[in-house]
This record gives C-alpha cells, structure tokens and sequence, in this order.
C-alpha cells in the first residue's frame, strides 16, 4: 500500500468526529496497485461519504458505490464500500461500517489487522476468535474433480461442434474448478491462514513460478486450437496440485477419471485437427 494513502485517511479520520477507527489487513496489502482499508463510523451518510473521498484523493478518475456482505449469524449483513481509481494507476477499495456491527463485522475478516486510527481502543478490547479459511471435505474433493474432468470433456464436445459460444462459457465452468482446487491448496499451504484472494489476488504472491506460469496460460481466445491447448494447460495444472494436495490430506484422487479424460481430449483434439487441415 502506498504511504500516501494511509497518511489521507489517517489525517481525515482525525479530524472526523464521526470515524471511530481505520484499519486494514496486512495481507490483502502487499500490492502497490491494489489498496484496500476499514473505516468504522458512528453515523453514515453515503453522499457525504462520497464527497469526502471525492476531496481526499482529489486525482481520482472514478469513485464506484458498491454494496459489501458479511455473515452474521445465519443473515447477510450490507454495508457499503467504495472502489476509487486514481491517476496514479492505483486502486483504493474504503469499506466504510457501522460501529454498532463492529464485533461482528471484525470476527468476519481474516488476516493480520493493523489500526491506523483506534479512537476508543478497539484493538485492545476485542477478543478475536481464529477464523481461519476451511478446507474441503473428502467428497467436495472428489465433487470439484468430477466437475473438472466433465466441463473439459463437455467443452471439448462443444469445440467439435464448432460451437465456440458454449464452449467459452463451459472453459469458464472449467476454470472455477481449478480455482476451487487453487483455492484449497493455497489455504493448506498457509495452514488456513489465507486463500486465493479476490479475483485471485493472492496467486501472484502465493504459487510456485512455474505453476503461475502454467495458469497464465488457461486463458484462451476464440481459436479452436488455443482453447484445446489451454483444456490441456487446466489438466496438467490440476493433475499437479490435485495429486499432491490428495496425497497430504489423505484424499483419493480420481486417477481413472484423469487418464480416461485425458485420453478422449487429445482423441478428440486429432479429429478436430483433421477437420480443420
């Protein structure tokens, strides 16, 4: 996070009354680009909220309202943040809570917090519970490898269709199944410290170089034969990790269904190679 950012916030927190504490968590801050922060506020008035950020980071290029969840108990609370995107090519997100939700809202963040601002010693009085990122159970294991293997096989069918439509849509369904596997392997490499993060925030710092280098390469545009390679890409990607988180948390990896799959795709990527000779 860059230096500029806290000392605004720290400078405007001070002198509203209305703030009680600012913080954000270590983590999710690691990138020059990407900021996120806490505000914690006895009254809340979003236009005027707006207004203020509109003067605190007065080199913004837009300011996006968006609505933000938390659980509490078994409801979903809203609250209210702001994504600002500055000239600076920095992205400011300001989560902006209510103080009487601050117990709740604070047991529902993971990470190491750091307070900028604490008015009335929050800190030091909340007693956090460990919220850590939850590993799968067996069968969700074996339910997100099923899905994997099918949605390749089914955007393969789609692809000797010529059906580039559906078969962008279902690569798509592919790729959430290797997040989902991502996701895990990343919790379990941090002891349940940490997951993949936003949009996959997390990945750049996280993965291996050459597994990184892999997942960039999932990506496909509409040419028949790039989406091939990139199914391929996903399968070796998932074979890699979903062996080797398998093997560490006493899983069964579905062997059977990798090498039958596997054998079908490059059948079928043959036959679409001849059809389009």
């Amino acid at each position: 996070m860059k230096n500029y950012i806290i000392e605004k916030l720290e400078d405007y927190s001070k002198s509203n009354d209305k703030v009680k504490a600012l913080f954000y968590i270590k983590e999710d801050n690691n990138d020059e680009h990407f900021s996120e922060v806490y505000l914690l506020m006895k009254e809340i008035i979003i236009s005027k909220m707006k207004e203020d950020l509109e003067i605190i980071f007065d080199d913004f290029v837009l300011i996006n309202k968006k609505k933000g969840y938390f659980r509490i108990e078994k409801r979903d609370q809203q609250f209210t943040k702001f994504e600002i995107f500055t000239l600076d090519s920095t992205k400011i997100t300001v989560n902006i809570i209510h103080n009487d939700l601050k117990v709740d809202f604070i047991k529902s963040l993971k990470g190491d917090l750091n307070f900028i601002y604490d008015e009335d010693g929050i800190e030091s009085e909340l007693e956090r519970e460990e919220n850590l990122y939850k590993m799968p159970k067996a069968y969700e294991f074996e339910e997100c490898s099923k899905n994997f293997f099918s949605m390749s096989l089914d955007t393969s069918f789609s692809l000797l269709s010529r059906d580039k439509i559906s078969a962008s849509f279902k690569m798509q369904a592919l790729r959430d199944e290797l997040y989902k596997l991502l996701n895990w392997y990343i919790i379990d490499k941090y002891n349940g410290g940490m997951d993949i993060g936003l949009y996959g925030n997390n990945l750049i710092h996280t993965l291996e170089a050459d597994i990184r280098d892999d997942l960039v390469e999932i990506f496909s545009n509409s040419d028949i034969i790039d989406t091939y390679t990139a199914i391929f890409k996903s399968c070796q990607i998932f074979r890699k990790i979903g062996m080797e988180f398998a093997k560490k948390n006493n899983f069964t990896y579905p062997k059977r269904d990798d090498v039958y799959s596997l054998k079908l795709l490059r059948k079928n990527y043959k036959k679409m190679e001849s059809l389009l000779a």
